[in-house]
This record gives C-alpha cells, sequence and structure tokens, in this order.
C-alpha cells in the first residue's frame, strides 16, 4: 500500500505535494474507482446475485399450474414357501420369481388457489428484486463518492495541519529569537511552544483519518488507489434546479428507491394473507397413471403382465390441520402489518432525508460564498497580526490565533464544497434519478 506516500504532504494552500516518485504516479480519479468497484464491490455483487436468484421466482410460481410428470420403476424378486395350503395341488413347494413394474403419473392442477396467488405475488417479488438492484446501484454511486470525497477532505485536513505547522514553527523560531536577544517575552515562546504541541496532536489523528478513508476506498475497489485528482478550486455551485424543496420532497416520496422496493414488499405481504388463507380451500387435479406389471411366475399359476390405464379427477377438502392454517393466516397478517409500518416509516424518513440534502446542497452554496471571502479576511488579518507582532504591536497568541483561524476557514471552504456534491448526489439517489453521469460531471470537476 502506498500510504506511506499520502502522508507526505505540504499545504500552505491546504493543496497535497507529494514527493518525487510520487508525483511520478498519475492521480486516479473518481471515474476510474468507480469502475474498479462496479467489478470488485462484494456489496454490489451480492445484490446482483440476489437479483438473479429472485428472477426465478416467477418461473418457480407458474410451475405449480403446470403438470407434474413422473415414472416410478420397481424390480422386486419374490420368494414363496408353501407352509399350509387347503388346496391338494399346492401342499408344498418353493420357488423365486422376478416381478418388474412401472407407473407413469401425470397430475395436471385444475383448482389450487394458493398456487394462482402464488403466480401474483412471484411478479410483485421480481419487480422488488429489480427495485433492489436499482437501489445498490445507486448506493454504490454515492458509496464510492462518499469514501473519494472523504479521502479528499481527509488529505485537505493532513494539508492544512501541515501548513499550520509549518507557519507555528517559524513563529517559534522567531520568539526564541526574540527572547535570547532579549527583546521578546518567554511568554510567547511558551504560547508558540503549546500551539506546537497541539497541531502536532492533530496530525496524529488526521494521518489515522487519512489512512482509514484509503481503506474505505479499498473495500469497495478491491485495490490499493493511487494518488487522488482533487477538486479544482474553482467550481461552479448551482441550487438544485427546481429550486423548491416541495417539489424534490413530492419526487422522493414518490421514486425513493427504498419506497420502491418496500411498496412491493407490502403488496407481496398482502398476497401472502389471500395464499395462507388457500389453506381452507378445496383443490382439484386431474391425474392420469398408467401401469405395467409383469409377473415371471408363482407357485400357483403361470406368469402374468397386466397394463392399466386410469384417468380421475382428485378432490382434496381440507378439514382440520391441527390448527396451522388459521396460525399461518394470522402471521401472514402481522407480517402486512409490519410491512405497511415500515413502509410509514421509510415516508418520513425520505421527507426528512430529501428536506436535508437538499437545503444541504442550498447552505453548501452560501457557505462557499461566505467562506471565500472569510479566507480572504483571515489572510489579511494575518498579515496585518504578523508586521503588528514584528513592530511589538501584537502579541504572539494573537498571531498564533490568526494562523488558526484561516486554516481553519480554509477547511471550512473546502468542506463545504464537498458537502455541495455529496448533498447534490444524495438528492438525486432520494429522488431515483442518480445515475453514472452525475458522477461524470462530478469526476470533470477533478483536477490532477
Amino acid at each position: 500500500m502506498r500510504l506511506n506516500k499520502l502522508v507526505r504532504l505540504c499545504a500552505g494552500t491546504g493543496v497535497l505535494c507529494w514527493s518525487a516518485s510520487a508525483s511520478l504516479v498519475q492521480a486516479e480519479n473518481l471515474l476510474e474507482l468507480y469502475q474498479s468497484a462496479l467489478q470488485s464491490d462484494p456489496r454490489l455483487g451480492s445484490a446482483t446475485y440476489d437479483h438473479a436468484a429472485g428472477a426465478e421466482v416467477v418461473t418457480q410460481a407458474w410451475a405449480g399450474y403446470r403438470p407434474v410428470i413422473t415414472l416410478d420403476y420397481d424390480s422386486i424378486d419374490t420368494t414363496q414357501d408353501i407352509l399350509r395350503s387347503d388346496n391338494a395341488a399346492f401342499e408344498q413347494g418353493s420357488t423365486t420369481f422376478p416381478t418388474t413394474s412401472w407407473t407413469l403419473s401425470v397430475t395436471q392442477p385444475i383448482f389450487r388457489w394458493a398456487n394462482y396467488k402464488r403466480i401474483g405475488q412471484a411478479k410483485d417479488e421480481l419487480l422488488q428484486a429489480d427495485a433492489e438492484l436499482v437501489q445498490a446501484e445507486q448506493d454504490l454511486i454515492l458509496r464510492v463518492s462518499g469514501a473519494y470525497l472523504t479521502a479528499l477532505s481527509a488529505a485537505d485536513e493532513l494539508g492544512f495541519l501541515d501548513a499550520e505547522r509549518s507557519a507555528v514553527a517559524k513563529q517559534l523560531e522567531l520568539a526564541r529569537g526574540r527572547e535570547q536577544a532579549s527583546i521578546g517575552r518567554a511568554v510567547d515562546r511558551y504560547d508558540a511552544e503549546a500551539r506546537m504541541a497541539s497541531v502536532e496532536a492533530d496530525y496524529a489523528v488526521a494521518e489515522v483519518a487519512l489512512r482509514d478513508s484509503y481503506e474505505a476506498l479499498y473495500e469497495m475497489a478491491g485495490r490499493d488507489p493511487e494518488v487522488l485528482a482533487t477538486l479544482q478550486d474553482d467550481i461552479d455551485l448551482q441550487p438544485p434546479q427546481p429550486a423548491d424543496d416541495q417539489y424534490w420532497i413530492t419526487a422522493a416520496m414518490k421514486n425513493n428507491p427504498a419506497l420502491v422496493v418496500q411498496r412491493h414488499v407490502v403488496s407481496v405481504s398482502r398476497t401472502e394473507i389471500s395464499r395462507q388463507n388457500a389453506g381452507h380451500f378445496p383443490t382439484l387435479d386431474a391425474v392420469l397413471r398408467q401401469n405395467n406389471r409383469d409377473t415371471q411366475g408363482t407357485l400357483f399359476g403361470g406368469g402374468s403382465e397386466v397394463e392399466t390405464q386410469e384417468l380421475m379427477l382428485r378432490l382434496s377438502v381440507p378439514i382440520y390441520a391441527g390448527g396451522s392454517v388459521s396460525s399461518k393466516k394470522r402471521e401472514a397478517v402481522a407480517r402486512y402489518q409490519s410491512s405497511e409500518q415500515e413502509l410509514t416509516r421509510l415516508l418520513r424518513e425520505s421527507r426528512r432525508q430529501s428536506r436535508d440534502a437538499y437545503w444541504g446542497v442550498m447552505n453548501a452554496v452560501k457557505r462557499t460564498q461566505a467562506l471565500n471571502k472569510a479566507v480572504t479576511a483571515q489572510q489579511a488579518t494575518l498579515d496585518l497580526r504578523r508586521a503588528a507582532y514584528k513592530s511589538r504591536l501584537e502579541t504572539a497568541i494573537s498571531v498564533l490565533d490568526a494562523e488558526r483561524d484561516l486554516y481553519s476557514a480554509k477547511r471550512d471552504l473546502a468542506q463545504a464544497k464537498y458537502d455541495y456534491l455529496l448533498n447534490s448526489l444524495r438528492l438525486k439517489a432520494l429522488v431515483g434519478v442518480l445515475t453514472q453521469d452525475d458522477l461524470n460531471l462530478v469526476n470533470d470537476w477533478l483536477q490532477g
């Protein structure tokens, strides 16, 4: 793994600077990692196989109304010993003879209510499987994007801390020099040393966060990523269109993939009640049976070969099954009610999440505009305080605070951009329209 390269950072402005060997490695972008995840992500792979399994339920359901054909074959060796007989001709004797028998049975269901309801239920299950796969595909886009942006944010954090550490080191060197020249105060040196220790502690935490963010990418892509392409400084942040939260809430409550899945779950559960109630209904089958029995011989006469054909209607009327039918129906009703409650929960959650994502985008636009001004103002403040410190008009702690405020503003600005991108993708996922095209748009805003 190349994470040792990732922690060699210098970022006076929060931009990653790589060692000479790392700079030769071409940066990977979001789309490349997504393509790897499409092939390697276990969660998507599991969903794909689940979908393939779910596609079989309709065939299995129709099988309940198709004929069942069986062929049974028996080969029997019989040994007979006469122990007593009232027939003088067969007073004693012993023999062994073979018998072969085969039976061909064809059973055609005519009325089986449970099987009939199962066909419609299976169609709903197939639609549910389709919706679950769509949900898994959109979830992968969100997970890869979220992990990628988290990694960029962690790298930014490390870069800003490295830049702050360099600035504090210069301030500490200046304070020591002034103290040794008897023109500075010891408290200025102590302030700088304390701030340096604080930055070092934050840096250690940021290193762990960066490594963990790359591990998250490995979980999906199945490989260790190289240097990541970073976000451009100037990206066009626009509000969602239309800029109306009610539009997005309504769309989410109708088309949210999780809701689409759950609506099919409710439909399947509703049908299950009727299917279990069918345990009280009779069944009617048509049965065709053909039997051939060939016996070679017995003590009581010669051999025989008999062929029999039977055609019948078989009516089966359930009377009592120990209470299992009623119990299963009560179970189905309870599960249906549970699925309805889960649908209600998801509807309310979708309303909250869509509103949160919408206002997350809107607020990120406003925050970015405000934080751009804050960074400019904090830089000017820092420059003035550094000049004032050299003229003994400011203390060292005021300079250190200005440095921290500057890098905090830069950090918040970068995070606001990441929040904008992630909330934009979340909003589209919540209304069920997130596609790779949206990922391509984000990828176009990367550099490196």
